[in-house]
């Protein structure tokens, strides 16, 4: 009752965070993760093409287009629950697709695999 109030103090106020906040940081993850992905399946491809005989830049393509196609197929069903990054069954069932990057970096290896086609030499 006796206190007397203080009119010059700073209150720091909470602000609820932006809904970017931390989307430079997953998109840099995500470009990693496709540039790993790239490499390390170019390196396969080109490693196989050379020691079969085959073209270096064809084997590349098909190697982007099968996993590519691989990855949006895994990405675009719904998991039933079982998550492939815990390796765990979750009680819960999701009604959509997943919310892993499994689908985009699929496109991506597809997108890589037409460039890898079209300018084949």
């Amino acid at each position: 009752m006796g206190a007397t109030l203080r009119t010059g103090a700073h209150v720091t106020e909470q602000t609820t965070p932006s809904r970017m906040t931390g989307l430079a940081e997953a998109l840099l993850r995500f470009a990693l993760v496709c540039v790993a992905v790239a490499v390390g399946l170019g390196l396969l491809a080109a490693l196989i093409a050379f020691v079969t005989g085959h073209r270096v830049s064809n084997a590349i393509a098909v190697a982007y287009y099968l996993v590519g196609c691989i990855l949006v197929l895994i990405g675009v069903f719904p998991s039933g629950g079982f998550s492939l990054v815990r390796g765990t069954m979750t009680k819960r069932r999701p009604t959509g697709a997943r919310q892993d990057p499994t689908f985009i970096v699929g496109a991506v290896l597809i997108a890589l695999g037409v460039l890898a086609d079209l300018y084949s030499f």
